[in-house]
């Protein structure tokens, strides 16, 4: 199997989980490697945004020698932006739901992000 449709069929088993509105791979320099996000959604921004997230949390997590970081988790009123390292090269980043029952999407995110750091 190709890697594109590898990474396709994470995101789709994904986005299979109830409460998940859509799902995005992106390097950490923010460019974007696999959206499955709704088109209504700005793919640049969210890839974009999640990366700057992810390296600041994990910049802080440095200095405060508190462990590796394991999530950013954004919470507003309509749902949640989750963002989680996938490897050394990618982010995996997830819109859920505000009332999406985030222990199965953590955990749901780890497994993919697993999967993404093995293949990218």
């Amino acid at each position: 199997m190709a890697k594109e449709q590898e990474l396709k069929d994470i995101l789709d088993r994904f986005k299979a989980l109830g409460d998940v509105i859509g799902a995005a791979i992106v390097r950490r320099d923010g460019l974007m490697i696999c959206s499955g996000l709704p088109q209504e959604i700005n793919s640049r921004a969210v890839s974009a945004m999640s990366a700057a997230m992810v390296g600041t949390g994990e910049t802080v997590s440095k200095e405060l020698d508190i462990g590796n970081l394991k999530q950013i988790v954004v919470e507003s009123k309509k749902g949640k932006l989750v963002s989680v390292g996938a490897g050394e090269d990618a982010i995996f980043a997830a819109l859920v739901r505000e009332n999406a029952n985030i222990g199965l999407i953590m955990l749901e995110m780890e497994r993919a992000a697993k999967k993404l750091g093995r293949i990218i």
